[in-house]
């Protein structure tokens, strides 16, 4: 069999991901395009024509090694696929993480499975290895394959020096050990940081490649592994998602929603992601470009809810775990957002050497909202530990002493602006939901003492309990707008008082509450979609998208006004804007359906089981009353 490659490369060799590759419609396939692949370690997004554009290692914070999707000519790819474009169709297999595109050209149809190797333990490979595997077959007729690897590390500033071992596999420094490209196709360096190939199937034919870690004690790779590696891999998805079984009409996408979570959850921590990626824009071609890969205190509760919902306890004790150890050095005071594995302010840095998706820029890594002061945090972990202890967990003392903090703070300084969930930049508010926010930490701690899962006098946080609840009702109440407001004394609106009802503090059938989605809905809406804010609130330049999580939280709130049929509706017209692997963005343009911003999104797929989930609760209790 030949290899071969028919275009002719480009003089630059950053350049070399662009020559070699199918030609695209564009140099920048649309977000919806791409795939999630990951071991609870790392992930990586995989476009539709077979090329990696995303992948830090070790870890989902680490150093990039592709970043196609940040600049086209300077990130790098990891493509395997056909060498003549076709129409593409993939699903995952089952209810895992394992990604399979059919690939259907003039010349066959080619068959390539990608997935992240994963252990029985959910530690990445055997061995804690991180490995990209990609498996080849030929389907039908002669299908070409090529294979190009263009690693550019550091961001887009370091081409890699590779070199080949006597068993034909190709090393490039990277970290400590650095990392190994393994295929039973024939590579070979076609320009500096680049290694390529290209052969004919036969029907039945199989090829595959593999990106391992090179440390000396990694496993050796044989022509078994790849079978070995993804039936291992099947498996563990088998057995993770074993008691979770939702039910209704969105079954099928929330069990995509629990493994996107799942993939999402940090194993050597038991933190999670708001998302994988860092950089893709909310505004195309404008400056909101942030970095995701990081844990916000304010996804807590919808996080845990999630994972307890599902039934997912080992997610849940993690993930509840991760959240009383990464405060503790700040303790009474919560930070905005934490580093996956470390408590530490990430800093930031410009990446100078990307144009960014589609020439959005500047790109920023780490993110600076670590400064700011959100109330809402006290609510979130206090709600957590309430549900924990409902699911019978226990908390220790050391916990214990650490959450009465969080509720005596709460106590103290409600009455502070502060800058809201949406860290929405100038001078701090007084936000009605980090005020609300307050409120369901004393509500939670109260229940606490109450459970006998605490040890404190009730007394004084009953007497600000209610205090807080009638200055939100009544301070926050806009009559000439007809809505509760986005902060106190302020005329504009917010989305996030759709969780009223949810938090407790109001009920969803209250008169003001009605009036609020009305207006809501008529000032903030475009079909199910809804804005966070009004647009130019922010003062920030460009309008951003429609904010996914906030449309399920209007779900949630028909829900709880018992309009059942109108929460179905908005939660099916909601799902129609996640691509066709049911993944779903922070924001979708609702009038072209593009997608924005970092991708998957954790919080967009959390407002999903939310609002399902209470709409199936809602559901039985209405069968159980007639």
């Amino acid at each position: 069999m030949e290899g071969r490659f028919t275009r002719p490369l480009s003089s630059d060799p950053r350049h070399v991901a662009l020559a070699d590759l199918p030609e695209r419609e564009t140099a920048y396939p649309p977000i919806r395009d791409f795939a999630l692949i990951g071991d609870t370690l790392s992930a990586a997004l995989v476009a539709r024509d077979g090329a990696i554009e995303f992948l830090c290692l070790p870890d989902f914070d680490g150093d990039a090694v592709f970043t196609g999707m940040l600049d086209a000519r300077r990130g790098g790819r990891f493509f395997v696929g056909p060498l003549t474009c076709g129409e593409a169709t993939r699903s995952y297999i089952g209810e895992s993480a394992v990604l399979r595109t059919l690939h259907h050209t003039p010349q066959g149809v080619l068959e390539v499975t990608d997935l992240m190797p994963i252990g029985k333990r959910g530690d990445g490979s055997v061995g804690g290895e991180r490995q990209v595997l990609r498996m080849v077959k030929a389907l039908e007729g002669q299908p070409e394959l090529g294979v190009l690897i263009n690693p550019m590390l550091d961001w887009g500033t370091t081409l890699p020096d590779f070199r080949q071992d006597e068993d034909g596999s190709w090393q490039m420094e990277f970290g400590s050990d650095g990392l190994r490209f393994v295929s039973d196709v024939d590579l070979a360096p076609v320009a500096p940081g680049a290694l390529a190939g290209s052969c004919t199937l036969e029907t039945g034919e199989t090829r595959f490649v593999m990106l391992t870690s090179a440390s000396p004690d990694a496993r050796p790779v044989t022509p078994d592994t790849p079978a070995r590696e993804l039936d291992r891999t099947l498996a563990y998805w088998t057995q993770v998602n074993t008691g979770c079984k939702p039910d209704g009409p969105f079954r099928e996408a929330i069990m995509r929603s629990a493994v996107t979570l799942h993939l999402l959850h940090y194993n050597n921590s038991g933190a999670l992601l708001a998302a994988p990626t860092a950089g893709l824009p909310e505004v195309m071609g404008g400056a909101r470009n942030y970095d995701y890969r990081f844990c916000w205190i304010r996804d807590a509760t919808f996080v845990l809810h999630a994972f307890f919902s599902l039934d997912l306890p080992e997610c849940a004790e993690n993930f509840f775990r991760w959240l009383m150890q990464a405060a503790r050095h700040s303790a009474p005071r919560l930070g905005v957002f934490y580093s996956i594995g470390k408590e530490h302010d990430p800093g930031t840095r410009e990446l100078t050497a990307l144009e960014g998706y589609r020439g959005s820029a500047p790109l920023i890594i780490g993110n600076d909202a670590q400064g700011q002061l959100q109330l809402d945090g006290y609510g979130a972990v206090l709600d957590c530990a309430r549900m924990y202890v409902r699911h019978g967990g226990t908390l220790s003392e050391e916990e214990q002493t650490r959450l009465q903090g969080y509720a005596q703070a709460a106590m103290l300084d409600w009455t502070l602006p502060d800058n809201g969930l949406w860290e929405i930049p100038g001078s701090r508010q007084h936000h009605t939901y980090s005020k609300a926010m307050c409120w369901q930490a004393l509500d939670a701690w109260l229940d606490l003492i109450e459970m006998g899962a605490v040890r404190d006098d009730p007394t004084g946080y009953r007497s600000e309990h209610s205090r807080i609840r009638e200055h939100v009702l009544s301070q926050a109440w806009n009559a000439e707008i007809g809505a509760f407001t986005g902060a106190i004394g302020r005329d504009w609106l917010d989305a996030s008082v759709l969780l009223l009802p949810r938090i407790g503090i109001v009920e969803a059938d209250d008169p003001k509450m009605v009036a609020t989605f009305k207006t809501l809905k008529r000032e903030l809406s475009e079909g199910p979609h809804f804005r966070r804010y009004p647009t130019g609130l922010d003062g920030l330049p460009g309008d951003e998208g429609h904010f996914m999580a906030c449309g399920f939280w209007a779900a949630d709130y028909l829900t709880r006004a018992g309009r059942l049929e109108e929460a179905e509706a908005q939660i099916a017209g909601l799902l129609a804007s996640a691509n066709d692997l049911g993944l779903m963005p922070e924001e979708i343009d609702a009038a072209t359906g593009e997608h924005l911003g970092n991708f998957p999104q954790a919080f967009s797929h959390a407002g999903l089981i939310a609002a399902s989930v209470a709409l199936e609760e809602a559901r039985g209790a209405r069968r159980d009353c007639n």
